[in-house]
């Protein structure tokens, strides 16, 4: 280990020694992730953990799989206690064997987990540790073409045990409520509070920075995905249309932000294509707002195949101005008001993602229009202070 490391865990053990010796309540937040980057999800423990300590109480993150140093550091504080809480996906003994004893070690009086399903031992565990308050936070997106139903009899007996203990639900969107409310499991309430994002006028030293770096023209127009390189984000069909529309505009560049299993499979269609000059992927970006990946875009696609529950990287786009064309489907177009602040397209449909592109492509006033109204809306409802209030407000019994 070096000299850094050793201090950064250091100092990160005393915040913990500290905060553990307070006499103050404690929220645990149980998430299905490995936070390796700084986006939204990760922007969003940041400003609640802050909001938190704004009213006395202590937080608990437990995350599954490895912990990035930058996020560590990105939410230190005396406030933060940050535990591993490894296997979540595949719940055994072993799981919760060290659920309880995180319960146990930190007394948390509200208890939420997220991004792994509702349907887990983990709400019984924590009422048993003595949680007063205990709540599942709904962000799941949902299979392509899959039609929200009741879950057969013994499913749903299992679903409603399970569930029982729950104070709530939150849910990301209204997709998500509905979808939850479907599976006939829940007695519990289940609220809407939308996703929120941080807001930042366009920096053009930071575009112009971003684009050297990846030898973008300053002349291009750039069309920009950001997402885990996986075939449910339907960067494929998004390919397909950069290979037919490069070919009608000479000053056109696709981005492509984030790393995943299909990663090297894309790298290789783009060859296919002979479209390498017009496509670049950055790979995972620690923090792609911050090195400059919405300040150097001109447009953000996002063509989902699977039912989005919101979609953090479309609000960030919207935050910064830009117009949006998306996937009709899951909580899209709660966020993407077609004709409004973006253009929906159907899902999968290469060709109507290409005509999307190209109605923006030949006509800036379009392209304003359309981006000055999504920013009204993120400014009117996707605040993250907003979000995190009636987060706050929910959690704590307000």
């Amino acid at each position: 280990m070096d000299e850094v490391s050793r201090q950064s865990n250091s100092s990160e053990t005393n915040m913990q020694a500290f905060a553990k010796n307070r006499n103050r309540p404690r929220l645990m937040f149980v998430l299905g992730l490995s936070p390796q980057k700084i986006g939204g999800i990760e922007k969003f423990l940041r400003h609640l953990v802050t909001a938190l300590d704004a009213v006395g109480w202590d937080s608990v993150l437990c995350f599954d799989g490895p912990i990035a140093d930058e996020f560590r550091k990105y939410v230190s504080s005396p406030n933060v206690i940050i535990e591993s809480l490894d296997n979540q996906a595949h719940l055994g003994l072993a799981c919760a064997g060290e659920l309880w004893r995180l319960l146990r070690k930190h007394k948390p009086q509200t208890f939420v987990y997220a991004f792994n399903g509702v349907m887990r031992c983990f709400p019984w565990l924590a009422r048993i540790a003595g949680c007063k308050r205990v709540f599942f936070n709904d962000h799941s997106s949902r299979p392509q073409g899959q039609v929200e139903a009741p879950l057969n009899l013994p499913r749903r007996i299992v679903g409603r045990i399970l569930a029982a203990p729950l104070n709530a639900i939150i849910s990301v969107s209204d997709f998500t409520r509905r979808a939850g409310n479907a599976l006939g499991i829940f007695s519990a309430r289940n609220v809407v509070v939308a996703n929120g994002v941080e807001i930042h006028e366009v920096d053009f030293l930071r575009r112009a920075e971003f684009r050297t770096r990846y030898g973008i023209s300053n002349e291009a127009l750039v069309i920009t995905q950001v997402c885990w390189m996986t075939e449910v984000k339907g960067v494929e069909s998004m390919l397909h249309a950069a290979a037919m529309l490069v070919r009608k505009h000479s000053k056109l560049h696709f981005l492509f932000v984030g790393d995943g299993p299909e990663l090297p499979r894309y790298r290789e269609i783009v060859k296919e294509l002979k479209v390498e000059d017009a496509i670049t992927f950055t790979g995972l970006l620690n923090n792609p707002t911050q090195v400059g990946v919405f300040d150097a875009s001109d447009i953000y696609c996002q063509p989902s195949l699977w039912q989005e529950a919101s979609g953090l990287a479309v609000l960030e786009a919207m935050s910064v101005k830009l117009p949006v064309v998306a996937s009709n489907t899951g909580g899209l177009p709660e966020v993407v008001v077609d004709g409004r602040s973006g253009i929906l397209v159907p899902v999968g449909g290469t060709l109507e993602i290409c005509a999307a592109l190209e109605r923006l492509l030949v006509d800036s006033d379009l392209r304003r229009r359309l981006g000055d109204a999504g920013y009204r809306s993120i400014l009117n409802e996707h605040r993250i202070e907003d979000t995190v209030r009636k987060y706050v407000q929910v959690f704590l019994g307000l």
